[in-house]
């Protein structure tokens, strides 16, 4: 598509070799810097971790992508603030807020300030998101889950093509909802060029990234850190009567 946008702005009777070449040369550059990038920050090999808390120790537990030393800091000393991540673009300007975490940890030497970044976004609600998430989790570390909306079930692990396609399915169903209504079949011949632009300039990147990532692991914690925090699942005990299996 780019070789494309770039032929016609030159004109193509002006075509020749050369300006196919370069044209396809400079297409495959922006893949070649994203695919160097990719290799050498190591988001091959992880992507990505979790932070866990434990209420019993009042402990918290992370180890950052790509390594293996377990930091632990205390939930007692830790301060928490809302961050601000300006993301810039050649059409879209806007910010991410994420819950920033920060402690000591004490095992190493010397003892090091340890920031760690929470997954919520807040780019629609600025800083309100990052409250929120603090204040559950004050809440949980008070009052265990009481009072709280149960998580949602995990679900079932997609196959590649259905992770592949997930973003693509909630940009049709969003675009299939917005037309469905009076409003938004005003609205379509203004909005549909932009939610085009979209499927392009997002949703397709992150298509992509979902199935190159697919068998990507996240990082892994040590086993005592999953008994602990309850991530470890317990070993169904399998009954044999005479050398048949019995199901309990």
């Amino acid at each position: 598509m780019t070789i494309l946008l770039g032929m016609s702005a030159i004109g193509f009777e002006k075509i020749t070799r050369e300006t196919t070449i370069t044209a396809f040369l400079i297409a495959l550059f922006p893949p070649m810097i994203g695919g160097a990038f990719y290799f050498l920050s190591g988001n091959h090999r992880c992507r990505g971790s979790f932070i866990r808390i434990h209420r019993g120790t009042r402990k918290v537990y992370y180890i950052f992508p790509g390594q293996k030393e377990l930091h632990i800091l205390d939930w007692d000393q830790l301060e928490a603030l809302a961050g601000y991540i300006p993301i810039i673009s050649g059409s879209i300007n806007t910010s991410r807020h994420p819950l920033y975490l920060v402690g000591i940890d004490h095992a190493m030497k010397p003892p090091t300030e340890i920031c760690l970044c929470c997954g919520n976004l807040g780019i629609y609600d600025g800083d309100r998101s990052a409250k929120s998430l603090w204040s559950y989790l004050q809440h949980f570390m008070a009052n265990g889950p009481d009072g709280l909306p149960e998580p949602p079930p995990l679900p079932a692990r997609m196959t590649r093509k259905q992770a592949t396609l997930r973003h693509f399915q909630e940009w049709k169903s969003a675009l299939n909802n917005s037309l469905s209504s009076r409003r938004g079949k005003r609205w379509a011949p203004i909005r549909l060029p932009v939610r085009v632009f979209w499927l392009f300039w997002h949703i397709f990147p992150q298509c992509l990234a979902e199935f190159i990532q697919y068998n990507v692991p996240y990082t892994q914690f040590p086993r005592e850190i999953d008994e602990l925090c309850g991530f470890v699942q317990k070993r169904k005990t399998i009954i044999r009567v005479n050398g048949k299996r019995v199901d309990g």
